[in-house]
C-alpha cells in the first residue's frame, strides 16, 4: 500500500504521484490529470505501475478511466510503464515527441542506450522492469500540438530539446502549470533544492539553456517537475536551473582538463555532492554519474575531449 504522502494534489484537477513513495529510487514521478478520463503526463516504471493504479484508486477514480498517456521524452524511469499499461489497458493513447515515437514501439535502440549507463539489460531491469514495445495504433506522435483533454482542459505541447532531442514540454493555460519533464532538472522538494538532469548519449548544454529560457517565457505559475513534484516559484526555479547548469557545466569540464577520467570525476562529484547531506542523498548518486556520462559525451561531441 502506498502511503498518504505519496499523493499531492496540485490543483482541483491535477495530483502528482510520486514514486520514490512506491520503492522506487531515481524514477521519474507522474502527474495525473482529471477531465475527460484520466490523463497520466509520464508512466514512470513497470515496477511502480501497481502503486500508480493503487493512486488512481486513491483519488476517487478507476483504472479504466486511464485514457491517454502524454510522455515528456521516452527514456526508461519516464515512459517505462507504458507498454506495461498499454497491455493491460488497449484503449489508452500514448503521446509522445515525433522524434520518440518509434523507439517506443521498438524498444530495442532505447535499451541499448540505456546500457551506456547500466551496463547490461538485467541491471536495466532491476532498475525499471520489463521494457514491454507499445503497438503502433496507440502511438500518436506531436511535437507543437494541442491535446484536447476534455472538460475544457488542454495541453499544449512544445518542442524541449537539451536533456535529450526528443524531449517535450506541455502547458496547461488554465492552472498556470508547465509541465517540464527533465529540461529544468530535478527538484528536490526535501532540499528546496533543483539538482542536475544530464544523460548520455545525446544531451546538449547549449540546446538545454535555450530550452530553459523557452520555458520561462510561458511565465507559468507552477513548474511541474517529473522528479519530484511541483515547485511554486517558477522564476527562481528557472534560474536557479540556468545556475545549476552552468556552474556542473563549469566543474566537470574542469575535471575532465584536470585529467580524470569519467570515473575519477564520477568520484569527485559524489564527494562534493554528499558533503553536508545525509544518507537519503544516495538516491541522487546515479543522477550524478548520469550527469558525468552525459557531460563526456557532448564534450567529445563538441570536440572538447580528446
Amino acid at each position: 500500500m502506498i502511503p498518504e504522502s505519496a499523493l499531492r494534489r496540485v490543483t482541483d484537477h491535477i495530483w502528482y504521484f510520486d514514486s520514490r513513495q512506491a520503492g522506487a529510487l531515481v524514477v521519474s514521478g507522474l502527474y495525473i490529470i482529471a477531465g475527460d478520463g484520466l490523463t497520466l503526463v509520464e508512466t514512470g516504471t513497470s515496477l511502480v505501475a501497481p502503486g500508480l493504479l493503487e493512486a488512481v484508486d486513491r483519488i476517487g477514480f478507476k483504472e479504466k478511466d486511464l485514457k491517454r498517456i502524454v510522455l515528456t521524452h521516452i527514456h526508461l524511469d519516464h515512459g517505462g510503464a507504458t507498454g506495461w499499461l498499454v497491455q493491460r489497458l488497449p484503449h489508452l493513447r500514448v503521446f509522445v515527441h515525433e522524434r520518440g515515437a518509434r523507439h517506443i514501439v521498438d524498444p530495442s535502440v532505447l535499451l541499448e542506450s540505456a546500457k551506456v549507463l547500466y551496463g547490461t539489460l538485467e541491471a536495466i531491469e532491476e532498475v525499471h522492469g520489463r521494457i514491454l514495445p507499445v503497438p503502433a495504433g496507440n502511438v500518436t506522435p506531436v511535437l507543437d500540438s494541442e491535446i484536447d483533454l476534455g472538460r475544457g482542459i488542454r495541453l499544449r505541447t512544445f518542442d524541449a530539446p537539451g536533456h535529450a532531442p526528443h524531449h517535450l514540454g506541455s502547458y496547461e493555460p488554465d492552472s498556470g502549470c508547465v509541465f517540464t519533464g527533465e529540461a529544468l532538472g530535478h527538484y528536490y522538494p526535501e532540499w528546496d533544492l533543483i539538482g542536475p538532469a544530464v544523460a548520455p548519449p545525446s544531451f546538449d548544454y547549449e540546446v538545454s539553456r535555450e530550452t530553459i529560457r523557452k520555458i520561462g517565457d510561458l511565465r507559468p505559475r507552477t513548474i511541474c517537475f517529473s522528479q519530484y513534484g511541483p515547485h511554486a516559484r517558477p522564476a527562481e526555479a528557472i534560474q536557479a536551473a540556468l545556475d545549476r547548469l552552468d556552474s556542473d557545466f563549469q566543474r566537470v569540464k574542469a575535471c575532465f582538463e584536470q585529467g580524470l577520467d569519467s570515473e575519477g570525476v564520477i568520484a569527485e562529484m559524489e564527494r562534493e555532492y554528499l558533503t553536508g547531506r545525509d544518507a537519503s542523498a544516495r538516491q541522487a548518486l546515479v543522477m550524478l554519474r548520469s550527469m558525468v556520462l552525459g557531460y563526456e559525451f557532448y564534450f567529445r561531441r563538441r570536440g572538447l575531449l580528446d
